[in-house]
């Protein structure tokens, strides 16, 4: 196949998944590793993430490329919207943590990226986290499996960071009407003390 044939496929395949490919899904298509590498020779056709995923350029999303790169990365053999459709399943996972509540629209916490998965692994580029996780602490953002508001709280709660920053994240919660003060604090737990004191309703 000339190599013009095999980024028609390249393309074709990440139009279809968010501007991402990986390398099983393109040797799949009969891309070989030949033309993989000649193709990331020129980044604007392809490039490298890392860990066997690449991005077309030009289909790039740039608001939310780094959480659908975490999220190829635990399945390179499937498209999103297969990880999407089977979050809970052995090969699945779903944003958590400071990713979760990034993506419900909390202000001003750390970048990090956090999947949970239902078994213990290791992929680079992220913290994984091992729980087994109910359907209902799952929510779809932006077509991406996120924990939802409850279980992100809870998660935070027990995530070592800074009490102020915490309190910030319950702060929209509350503000939005997705929780009450008491229901955050149960959900928060160990840190509920150090994270509410910074709320007005605290003092």
């Amino acid at each position: 196949m000339a190599l013009v044939d095999d980024y028609v496929v390249v393309v074709d395949l990440a139009a279809a998944n968010d501007g991402l490919v990986t390398r099983p899904q393109l040797l799949a298509e009969g891309v070989s590793p030949t033309s993989i590498a000649r193709l990331t020779r020129t980044p604007r056709a392809l490039s490298s993430l890392g860990a066997g995923v690449y991005l077309v350029p030009a289909l790039e999303d740039m608001r939310f490329g780094p959480f659908k790169v975490a999220l190829q990365r635990l399945s390179p053999e499937r498209f999103l919207s297969q990880i999407a459709g089977d979050p809970l399943g052995e090969r699945g996972g779903v944003l958590s943590h400071h990713a979760a509540a990034e993506l419900h629209g909390a202000p001003d916490l750390a970048q990090e990226m956090h999947v949970t998965v239902p078994r213990r692994r290791c992929v680079g580029g992220m913290t994984l986290h091992t729980a087994t996780l109910a359907p209902d602490d799952v929510v779809m953002v932006e077509g991406m499996p996120v924990t939802s508001v409850e279980r992100t709280t809870y998660d935070l709660g027990r995530w070592p960071m800074d009490g102020e920053h915490r309190s910030r994240w319950v702060d929209l919660c509350i503000d939005e009407g997705w929780l009450t003060y008491e229901r955050a604090a149960e959900l928060l737990g160990p840190s509920a003390e150090e994270s509410l004191m910074y709320l007005p309703m605290a003092s």
